[in-house]
């Protein structure tokens, strides 16, 4: 059985003041970085055998606290980069709320497939990071860890667990959660998913979106 670890960089500077990431870096914040210690501590439990990662700053200082725990190589993939969020990068979302309230509205109205300016949907996403998880699929390791981003990351999950659009929507992973997927050997079993939160767990299935 395959065993994939599904981790969200902590916390950054920019999360913590609610301004847009997307691709552009920011620097993980203290909490940020006691998130990652966790995460590192707990996947040292897990004989985790390869590590793959997002190449964003918050991803690789995220990556390297974790190989304080896990020393190994860790493979960085752009094709798990953050949701493109395109003009609106850098953006507090207060101001893209109030300078595109049109298209935000649009945005909210389905959030599945519409493309904000110059902005990544879902489908794009779902494109991109296919191959990539038919890659790590396929790999012969046991225990894997993925370090990417809350939007992303969900979309990897969804992709692998045959989420519906409302189902992929409908969970988050805030900066101190590792989603488990636990993927049978069995032809035509499903896969079964677990989160830990802080540390603690692992809890059955996902953390619900508020």
């Amino acid at each position: 059985m395959q065993s994939l670890y599904f981790v969200r960089h902590g916390q950054t500077e920019w999360n913590a003041i609610a301004r847009m990431q997307g691709q552009w870096n920011s620097d993980l914040s203290d909490l940020g970085r006691q998130q990652a210690d966790v995460h590192g501590q707990l996947l040292k439990q897990q004989q985790i055998q390869a590590i793959y990662a997002s190449p964003l700053d918050r991803t690789r200082q995220t990556t390297q606290i974790i190989q304080q725990y896990v020393p190994i190589e860790a493979a960085y993939d752009s094709r798990i980069m953050e949701w493109d969020c395109g003009h609106w990068s850098g953006y507090f979302y207060e101001e893209v709320q109030t300078r595109w309230a049109d298209e935000w509205a649009a945005l909210q109205a389905d959030r599945f497939n519409y493309r904000g300016p110059a902005c990544e949907n879902y489908p794009d996403m779902i494109e991109r990071a296919q191959p990539f998880v038919e890659e790590v699929l396929a790999h012969p390791a046991e225990s894997i860890a993925i370090v990417s981003h809350g939007m992303i990351g969900r979309v990897m999950i969804g992709i692998i667990m045959a989420f519906s659009e409302p189902e992929m929507l409908g969970f988050t992973q805030p900066n101190d959660v590792i989603y488990r997927l636990q993927l049978p050997g069995t032809q035509g079993d499903a896969p079964q998913i677990h989160h830990y939160a802080a540390g603690s767990g692992p809890h059955q299935g996902v953390v619900e979106a508020w």
